[in-house]
């Protein structure tokens, strides 16, 4: 079977939550080493590194609108594949017809959180995702919750949608640095010996102006406690951070290779996400033996089960006191380390290609 799948996220330098979902199941999927020969469609230039199989790289000889049009009519006048696998256009499945099309969907931000989003993003999704919904042979949804969200905003028919967790990378476990390592680290980002962590981009969804709120109002100024804000800027940072004082640090955006050590150095993750379609950091955190406060809205609560403390994160109050409750108690620490390590185990990217690869094979 040819399958053509959309990887221009997940070709980026620097992934975000969609690219690291699509990059880490199509190395799932290679992995299966199954006959299925996957054509991975990127932008001009794009280079990336995934493990040897059937796998070929395509890249399109435009970029922005034009790929999306290039791709659709190569699809639609020239078939040469079976299926085409969508993790991130909603414009491609509006117009093919002669070929089969799996949609991913990852959130509904800009229905639920519209003032989040520039105007020109929300335009186009909302009046494209209902076509897409409709074209589309088949829906992803990448958590129980977005899938629960595409039936009660859209009236998706359940058996049109699958879910398929996103999950954690094998590179995030418990480990024992050495000095010399930690040092290094500590130097590339200047991070403190003593820290509360988040790791995301930093724009409003994050909740980030409740989150230096709680961490400040928690963490005495005497102590040596520092907040890493980890992550890419995205918009309105400046404003978010505009009093954050100098206690708060932020490192940019954190390399792939360097994401599990700054998760184990961490005295906890603090992830206060107003809405996510999964949430990785909580799951990659627990994986790594990291305690983890986090929202108890979206999908949150299905990543972490009984794992983490969970929050209101409209409530500034409610997570001021669970900081609190999470650095002032060892033993607290050390039971949610415990039942997050066993949680972390129920995501495994091999269970999620194996639900793939038989959902294309619905289709063969």
């Amino acid at each position: 079977m040819k399958i053509a799948i959309d990887f221009r996220e997940a070709a980026k330098p620097t992934r975000a939550g969609k690219g690291e979902y699509i990059f880490q199941l199509v190395k799932a999927l290679i992995r299966l080493q199954t006959d299925d020969q996957l054509i991975l469609l990127v932008e001009p230039h794009q280079n990336f590194s995934l493990p040897a199989g059937r796998w070929t790289a395509k890249a399109v000889p435009w970029s922005g609108l034009f790929w999306h049009l290039w791709v659709a009519g190569w699809l639609e006048f020239c078939r040469p594949i079976d299926l085409y696998f969508s993790p991130t256009s909603v414009i491609v499945p509006t117009l093919v017809r002669s070929v089969k099309v799996i949609t991913i969907l990852h959130d509904f931000t800009v229905w639920r959180f519209p003032a989040y989003h520039f105007s020109k993003a929300i335009m186009i999704e909302r009046w494209l995702m209902p076509l897409t919904l409709r074209a589309s042979n088949h829906l992803v949804a990448i958590s129980q919750f977005t899938r629960q969200e595409a039936i009660s905003l859209f009236k998706v028919p359940d058996q049109k949608l699958t879910i398929v967790p996103a999950a954690k990378g094998e590179q995030f476990s418990v480990s024992v640095p050495t000095p010399a390592t930690i040092s290094a680290l500590q130097t590339k980002y200047h991070l403190p010996n003593k820290f509360l962590l988040y790791l995301g981009t930093i724009e409003p969804r994050k909740n980030i102006k409740r989150l230096i709120a709680a961490f400040q109002a928690a963490v005495e100024p005497e102590t040596d406690t520092s907040l890493v804000l980890a992550g890419g800027r995205g918009w309105s940072a400046q404003q978010l951070l505009a009093d954050a004082g100098p206690r708060v640090i932020t490192t940019g955006y954190i390399d792939d290779s360097d994401r599990p050590l700054l998760y184990n150095l961490a005295l906890a993750l603090v992830f206060p996400s107003l809405y996510e379609g999964f949430g990785l950091p909580p799951l990659e955190a627990m994986a790594c033996g990291t305690p983890v406060i986090t929202s108890r809205t979206a999908s949150l609560p299905e990543v972490v089960g009984d794992a983490a403390l969970l929050v209101d994160p409209t409530n500034t109050a409610e997570l001021t006191q669970a900081i609190r409750q999470l650095l002032s108690s060892p033993q607290l620490r050390e039971e949610l380390r415990q039942k997050g390590l066993i949680q972390a185990q129920k995501f495994t990217w091999a269970i999620s290609a194996d639900i793939t690869h038989r959902l294309f094979h619905t289709y063969d």
